[in-house]
């Protein structure tokens, strides 16, 4: 039998049944003509030309009423959709994070779960989603890295073509971001990255260059400097590179508050603006065409393309057949849509949906987007992105010789989902491993759970306690205010889950961002008498009140930019006080703002600890058959505006691991972390299982796996190292002035393993699963190979166990006669393979000629020199089973 490779196609989607997330027609074209889309462009003032380059609001470019085009929604992705204007109580389905994603090597399911996403957002009302993050995988402390996909640039750059490919599908705008180098987060809106040309194209460019001739229709540039010039306004990259090399047509925008100079960001090809009320662009810009600083043409080309993206969204309905200049009716809205145009008083439009319908018309009505299809779907990319690293036999698990199973970790319980940042979202649920297993083990099984320790970076955020609100019902209430006291009549209030709450862009109508106050109240009951520890953090001003006490005042700092910086790398400030077991205590923050920038307020509380907590795991670890120990990260160690100092788990968790597998042959450790962490014990247990942030379904999807039911079809998208000196890239800090050095070069990830000659604990492309797997056979075609021609080669597999499985072909080229240093092998094909038990295929891949290319400093251009070539399959960048070499003349 013979496999062609296949890549998603929009024509031929093989994927779910769910007609919502069936990718229709994904190919970028206009609805309407060009020169109809020019004529709407030119028959406009300056000013309103203008007017479209910039936000009005944190979430809304801006239209213009005389052609019918109101303000679009932009809202963050990319693991869903973070609907940042709905009314509260709305939730959207959370999928895996993208190096969840990038560990399925699957672009049908990549695809398959973008339209997914796009097919809620489009549902909300949503017209560009933040995302893909495209950003390399370059230094395991970046906090970043759980979006991006990879540290392999073509890994990286087919995974983003297939979500962006999906997301589009649905008729919403996917935004590849962030353009480019924007891979640590460390003074990531100051910081120089050089970076030098060859390493730039034939890494960083790589995935964007990928999603742009794929017909992305939007793109976000990044906050930080390449080579001295800020992202946003770096000429050679967008004019030279994007805009003309790779004639790329969509609308390029800047990060949030990115945008540093008029006439630079304009002249450079920058379209839009974000967030608004605008400071550089929009009448700034307009004012800068008619004193002569900005080519009137330069406008006219932003606002083109911005026309272009409505209509591609539908956004913007016209008839090509209108006369030229004549204003447009406006248009109706899509099915299943807000209405066009709509916004609140605050500034921000709502889409109107409940769980079962399309947006409608109640603006209080919360909108549910997720349904049991897409828990379906994320359960089953959640077991495809978890890697086994290890495994003695002990998987998968045989309930009928269970009697007693220990569930074990700080994460076991209370696992990270997802990450901080603009990537987080409001998930319907979160379910736990100790949750999944529980619903999936035979009743007569007796669980034990204990977490062994903690990980808290901050004090333990207050909604962990037993709280009420004011009104007695489970959780906080959150009142707001017009003005800069909290006093009087709320002009709104409602119940909320968490005691960490974002004032920026979701205020209740009516409210401005630039003068409103709030406060947050909870009565909390302590379990145990003695000291509690009770602060504050956040961004701007705000206070800090238990029962009327003040405990902390900074009710004069100023609101930032910042957000994520600000929260996760910020200072507590609070007090110490003595409470009594069962004697509820009010617990008040306020906060108020006089700017339109951010404001964010989060209130913990750590009471005394009981027992010891590690002892009580290692006992519950010893009387169990096996031990599952879930260890990891949360959203505060993982997560925009912040760098990890280390790769060693937080808190005691090694020493956990160490003690329950010392204890228990059988010890399972599940690794929920999203980038690359330390596993110093991992030759110590029975087995390692690699679980990213996986989504709302976490417990289902591991249950499944552990217990043989589903495939740990993962396999690494990065390398994990033996010591953090190991990898190519580590310390992110920039230096003096700034500057961050790429000193690495080309040799990212694996690439510099192999350079160095350095044995990883687990190479790039690794993962086991429950059946085993022979290369038969490679056969190449490559004699007489004609310029531009493609390779092809042919690799027969055959599943040499005895149950179904899955495999991930990985096709590398080495370059054996290079005059320039390159990698000793770098990835340029992948497919995965399911089979039967016994069962062969052949598999078809092409490698097109750029593929034995590298970048040539001195001509600008790829370059393919004469010589020997190595090509080189296998199961991971250390596990080559077949190789074969030919001449290139």
């Amino acid at each position: 039998m013979l496999r062609q490779v296949r890549r998603y196609d929009s024509a031929n989607p093989v994927i779910g049944k769910d007609e919502m997330t069936q990718p229709t027609d994904t190919e970028p074209q206009i609805p309407i003509s060009l020169e109809r889309l020019d004529a709407l462009v030119r028959s406009l003032t300056i000013e309103e030309r203008a007017r479209l380059t910039a936000g009005i609001d944190a979430w809304h470019p801006a239209g213009v009423d005389s052609i019918g085009l109101g303000p679009m929604l932009t809202l963050d992705g990319p693991n869903g959709v973070r609907g940042m204007t709905f009314p509260k109580g709305s939730s959207a389905t959370c999928t895996p994070c993208g190096t969840g994603l990038g560990a399925t090597w699957d672009v049908d399911l990549v695809a398959e779960v973008a339209a997914r996403i796009g097919a809620e957002a489009k549902r909300g009302g949503v017209d560009y989603l933040l995302g893909p993050v495209l950003n390399i995988v370059r230094s395991p402390l970046g906090g970043r890295d759980f979006e991006s996909y990879s540290e392999d640039p073509r890994l990286a750059a087919e995974l983003g073509v297939a979500y962006v490919t999906g997301m589009q599908s649905q008729g919403v705008a996917a935004c590849p971001k962030h353009f480019v180098a924007n891979d640590s987060e460390a003074h990531r809106t100051t910081v120089n990255c050089l970076v030098d040309e060859r390493t730039l194209r034939e890494v960083y460019l790589l995935p964007f260059e990928a999603v742009a001739r794929a017909g992305a229709w939007s793109m976000m540039a990044a906050y930080n400097r390449v080579n001295g010039v800020h992202c946003s306004e770096n000429r050679d990259l967008i004019g030279d590179v994007l805009r003309d090399e790779w004639g790329w047509d969509g609308v390029l925008m800047s990060d949030w508050e990115a945008t540093h100079d008029t006439v630079a960001g304009a002249t450079a090809g920058l379209d839009l603006e974000m967030p608004g009320p605008p400071r550089h662009f929009g009448p700034a810009l307009a004012a800068a065409v008619r004193r002569g600083e900005v080519d009137e043409e330069t406008l006219n080309c932003a606002a083109l393309r911005i026309l272009m993206l409505a209509a591609r969204v539908g956004a913007l309905r016209v008839s090509d057949e209108a006369p030229r200049g004549e204003p447009a009716s406006a248009p109706a809205a899509p099915a299943g849509a807000a209405p066009r145009g709509e916004v609140r008083a605050a500034g921000l439009r709502a889409a109107r949906s409940d769980s079962t319908t399309p947006a409608g018309s109640d603006p209080t009505k919360p909108i549910r987007l997720s349904d049991s299809a897409a828990a379906t779907l994320v359960r089953r990319a959640a077991s495809e992105s978890f890697v086994l690293l290890a495994n003695d036999g002990t998987l998968p698990l045989a309930p009928a010789s269970l009697r007693r199973v220990a569930v074990i970790g700080p994460n076991a319980a209370r696992p990270c989902t997802q990450g901080g940042g603009a990537a987080h979202i409001e998930a319907p649920y979160a379910l736990s491993p100790l949750e999944g297993l529980r619903a999936a083990l035979p009743t007569g099984i007796e669980i034990v759970h204990e977490p062994g320790c903690s990980i808290d970076l901050f004090l333990p955020p207050l909604s962990r306690m037993d709280l009420t609100d004011l009104d007695g019902a489970p959780g906080l209430t959150i009142e707001f205010y017009r003005g800069q006291e909290p006093a009087g009549q709320p002009a709104s209030r409602y119940n909320i889950a968490t005691s960490e709450v974002h004032l920026f862009g979701d205020l209740p109508a009516g409210l401005p961002q630039n003068d409103f106050s709030v406060r947050i109240s909870a009565w909390i009951t302590p379990r145990v008498s003695g000291p509690h520890r009770v602060a504050m953090r956040g961004l701007g001003a705000r206070r800090l009140f238990v029962d009327g006490v003040p405990a902390a005042d900074e009710w004069d700092a100023a609101a930032g930019i910042d957000v994520p910086t600000a929260i996760f790398e910020g200072r507590e400030n609070g007090r110490t006080f003595e409470f009594e077991a069962g004697k509820r205590v009010l617990i008040s923050a306020e906060a108020h703002s006089t700017s339109h920038h951010p404001s964010v307020l989060a209130v913990g509380c750590a009471a005394p600890e009981i027992g010891d907590a590690m002892a009580a795991a290692a006992a519950a670890a010893t009387s169990a058959d096996v031990a599952i120990v879930v260890v990891g990260n949360d959203e505060l160690w993982e997560s925009e505006g912040r760098d990890r100092k280390t790769i060693t788990l937080p808190g005691r968790q090694d020493e956990l691991v160490e003690r329950v597998a010392a204890v228990n042959g059988k010890t399972v450790v599940v690794v929920n972390a999203g980038c690359p962490m330390d596993l110093p014990w991992a030759e110590k247990v029975a087995a390692v299982i690699y679980a990213w942030l996986p989504g709302q379904e976490f417990g289902h999807a591991l249950a499944d796996v552990l217990l043989g039911t589903a495939e740990p079809g993962g396999r690494l998208p990065v390398t994990l190292a033996r010591r953090p000196a190991d990898y190519p890239a580590y310390d992110t800090t920039p230096g003096p002035d700034d500057e961050l050095t790429y000193r690495e070069g080309v040799n990212v990830g694996y690439r510099g393993f192999d350079a160095a000659g350095v044995e990883p604990r687990f190479a790039f492309g690794h993962g086991l699963g429950y059946t085993t797997f022979e290369y038969e056979s490679l056969d190449l075609a490559a004699d007489g190979l004609a310029e531009g021609e493609p390779l092809e080669l042919r690799v027969k597999l055959r599943n040499t166990g005895h149950r179904p499985g899955k495999e991930v072909i990985q096709v590398y080229v080495a370059d054996l006669e290079s005059s320039v240093p390159r990698p000793p092998r770098e990835l340029k094909s992948f497919t995965v393979v399911r089979l039967a038990p016994g069962e062969t295929t052949e598999v078809a891949l092409a490698l097109p000629d750029r593929d034995l290319a590298y970048w040539d400093v001195t001509r600008r251009s790829w370059r393919i020199e004469p010589g020997r070539f190595e090509i080189q399959v296998g199961h991971s960048s250390s596990d080559i089973r077949l190789r074969q070499s030919f001449e290139l003349t």
